[in-house]
């Protein structure tokens, strides 16, 4: 969960431009929420996606018209693509909702933590 909360805050705060090019923003961005997390890279990839369904979850977005993201097995190139991708809907989601993209991945995290919690009990 801490590797997710990091990336959406992450993602909500990257501006276009750094997403734009050779792309060392994201990278080191990347490589801070490992560091901070613990996580490995290898994780990675699962996590956005549970980002994602969260973020989609609590938006106003059509879920069945919103693409899903293929993940190629090189994670290397994989999680810059989902990256780029769910800075895109965090932008549609809060749009969506007319909130701040800061605002809708707060209320997505709280969502998947609840989510989460829901699962551990009823295991």
């Amino acid at each position: 969960m801490k590797l997710v909360s990091l990336a959406a805050s992450g993602l909500a705060e990257l501006h276009d431009d750094e997403l734009r090019g050779n792309q060392l923003n994201l990278e080191l961005e990347v490589s801070v929420w490992l560091r901070r997390s613990g996580a490995e890279l290898s994780t990675v990839p699962r996590a956005l996606l549970a980002l994602r369904g969260a973020l989609l979850e609590v938006s106003s977005l059509d879920v069945d018209k919103e693409p899903i993201p293929l993940v190629i097995p090189d994670t290397k190139q994989a999680v810059p693509n989902l990256c780029v991708y769910l800075h895109g809907l965090i932008g549609r989601a809060a749009a969506s909702n007319r909130c701040e993209r800061s605002e809708l991945v707060e209320v997505a995290l709280a969502h998947l933590g609840a989510v989460a919690a829901g699962a551990r009990l009823t295991s």
